[in-house]
């Protein structure tokens, strides 16, 4: 019993306690002030274009994983997309000047890049391009000038353009600038059917040429091309000469070749300065492509060339002082409104 009622006492005091506990967390307590929370500062501006904020989202062909227009392009599609938000633009490998052609002359790719002389035959159905003719190319802007010869091992006794005849070339693949370049040249020297052409583009035709399967390859890109010249640590090459009286007659037959003169050291192996050839790469886009997708990249390219070379030193060689030298087919008119803002004499036969 006297458990019981001192179980009793206990449940009563619990039952006053929880009031008084109810009571006091319905009680409001004094009011005090709430601090304003900090304002988060906003960047001031994107670092790069996101894929659901883009209205322009596109692809854009280039050349082997290892060549300088895959090098070029993404570097640029990064900084384009950087300070333009509603671009988000992507490189991918593709097969060169001639396949960049025919996929922006039908409306397949968007922007991509190609040799002028490349852009000039598929625009008017000429050279390598006979009877296959694009009329929706367009021009942007000024790229690197591609050098243009033949890789041989140093110790080769391949002198010249001539020396090839009766050996194992290769020739880029098909339909590749390479191709195109090495087909310009050697019909030109006359023996263009007197070598053994091999199909086959870098960086494999390197490899054929250290491995001794080929006795040269087509040298069609910037030089020093960085990957070519790391290959040359461990097998030595060398540029062989295009001679002067060919040269004038390439130059002289396409506009878009020019003499140039390959520097000693350019590649392991290389003991002496070289006569070869150069000829400027350009954007090239479709003319259905909106002008202001065209204005807004070929302004950043050009106004952001810093940063951009930065991922492509190469580019260094770009004519920044006469940015129509080498253009050889019309402007697009996204193109054309750019330059002309900024003050560029632009060729008649260039404009839109």
């Amino acid at each position: 019993m006297r458990y019981a009622k001192l179980w009793q006492a206990v449940l009563i005091l619990l039952a006053i306690s929880i009031a008084f506990s109810g009571c006091a967390q319905t009680e409001k307590p004094a009011a005090t002030p709430t601090p304003a929370p900090k304002e988060t500062p906003k960047p001031e501006a994107t670092p790069a274009a996101t894929p659901e904020k883009a209205e322009y989202k596109f692809k854009m062909t280039t050349g082997s994983p290892t060549g300088t227009y895959y090098i070029a392009l993404t570097s640029m599609a990064s900084v384009v997309s950087k300070y333009n938000p509603d671009i988000y633009a992507t490189a991918i490998p593709g097969g060169g000047s001639a396949a960049n052609a025919r996929g922006v002359g039908s409306g397949k790719v968007p922007i991509s890049l190609s040799t002028s002389m490349v852009a000039y035959f598929a625009y008017t159905g000429t050279g390598t391009f006979k009877g296959e003719k694009y009329p929706k190319l367009r021009s942007m802007a000024l790229a690197h000038p591609l050098i243009v010869s033949f890789i041989v091992k140093s110790d080769s006794d391949i002198k010249t353009i001539y020396d090839l005849k009766g050996k194992r070339v290769a020739i880029g693949e098909a339909g590749s600038g390479d191709a195109v370049a090495a087909e310009v040249v050697l019909k030109e020297a006359g023996i263009w059917d007197d070598v053994i052409k091999v199909n086959v583009g870098d960086p494999e035709s390197w490899n054929m040429v250290k491995l001794g399967t080929v006795d040269a390859a087509i040298h069609h890109t910037s030089l020093p091309n960085p990957n070519l010249y790391e290959l040359s640590m461990s097998t030595p090459i060398r540029l062989i000469e295009v001679p002067d009286e060919l040269a004038d007659k390439i130059t002289g037959k396409y506009p878009y070749f020019a003499k140039y003169l390959g520097k000693k050291d350019s590649y392991n192996g290389m003991d002496s300065d070289v006569k070869v050839l150069a000829a400027p790469v350009i954007l090239i886009t479709n003319v259905d492509v909106p002008e202001d997708l065209v204005y807004k990249f070929t302004k950043t390219y050009w106004e952001h060339f810093d940063e951009v070379k930065k991922s492509a030193p190469f580019l260094e060689t770009v004519n920044r002082e006469n940015p129509m030298a080498g253009i050889s087919i019309p402007l697009h008119p996204g193109a054309y409104k750019y330059w002309v803002e900024k003050g560029v004499e632009v060729p008649e036969k260039l404009k839109p």
